[in-house]
């Protein structure tokens, strides 16, 4: 049989399509020879041990892990306990679920910062800020109020042991110069550059009472207590007789402003009485000064006419 020249090229076609097709399923052998088996690994994530609800400030204790394959692990996926003990939970953290750094926040709010069965009171302290300003966030401190009662001064300990959770300033607001008259605006006086320190303290329900009432009656400051002191101290009230002495807030109190008396005439003899409607009575020569209700109080001789 003569081959054609066109049985020939077909030949030629069909012998390089099948050696292509060999040398590439060589290749691919070699190729899968000499690349490194790779196997799929399991990572360590950080989970709940019980359910934790949002809001909740996640503690160490609360925490686990467990392990998935690396290529099932979801997005964000929290590895080590420390980026999330401290932080609050935004959504609720179902047990043994991994957490996401999404889920989680930091607790700014002064919210997440108040004990739990606490409120957090904001009161005005005395500017020297108990103890010179070195007050901090997380300090214990006590709770000091004077009273002005009538013309006694009274200094008492209201509150102790008590957690200080921040301090502040707030500035002196403008006030009106006078009242506008009808049609007219106000005129405004220009703020003072003066600040009013404040102090805002985790106190219980009812020491939030006390606290109010002692910040609207009185001025209060801060005592600093030792880090790790938290006993309770039985005082009683301080008042001025007790500092200066009883006598002598006798002796201030019974002082009168110079010039409430008119000077006696000379000779006349003169007696601390009540004193009531007084009736001059002249005699000749003699002349009484007469209280009614009372007695005589002062005499005295009148030169001859």
């Amino acid at each position: 049989m003569r081959m054609t020249r066109r049985l020939a090229l077909v030949i030629a076609v069909v012998c390089a399509a099948l050696a292509a097709l060999l040398t590439l399923f060589y290749l691919r052998g070699l190729q899968q020879r000499t690349m490194p088996e790779v196997v799929a690994r399991n990572i360590e994530l950080v989970v709940p041990l019980r359910d934790i609800t949002a809001g909740t400030i996640i503690r160490s204790e609360m925490l686990g892990t467990t392990e998935v394959p690396e290529d099932e692990a979801p997005a964000g996926a929290v590895r080590s306990a420390s980026q999330v003990v401290g932080q609050a939970g935004l959504v609720d953290l179902p047990a043994g679920k991994p957490i996401t750094s999404t889920q989680v926040q930091s607790p700014t709010q002064l919210s997440y910062r108040v004990p739990e069965g606490m409120r957090a009171v904001t009161v005005a302290i005395d500017p020297v800020v108990g103890v010179a300003g070195f007050l901090e966030p997380g300090d214990r401190v006590d709770v000091i109020a004077t009273f002005e009662i009538g013309e006694v001064t009274i200094t008492r300990t209201v509150l102790q042991n008590v957690k200080l959770l921040a301090l502040g300033t707030t500035a002196t607001a403008a006030k009106p110069k006078k009242p506008p008259a009808e049609g007219e605006e106000a005129e405004v006086e220009a703020a003072e550059e003066k600040e009013q320190p404040n102090a805002t303290l985790a106190v219980d329900p009812e020491q939030a009472q006390t606290l109010i009432l002692s910040d609207a009656r009185g001025k209060l400051r801060l005592a600093l207590r030792p880090k790790f002191e938290e006993q309770y101290v039985t005082l009683k009230a301080t008042d001025t007789a007790e500092v200066i002495g009883e006598e002598f807030e006798k002796a201030i109190a019974a002082q009168e402003p110079p010039g409430t008396e008119a000077a006696p005439p000379p000779g006349a003899t003169l007696t601390r009485e009540p004193r009531g409607p007084a009736v001059e009575v002249i005699r000749g020569t003699e002349r009484k000064t007469v209280i009614i209700g009372g007695s005589q109080t002062s005499s005295s001789t009148r030169g001859g006419q």
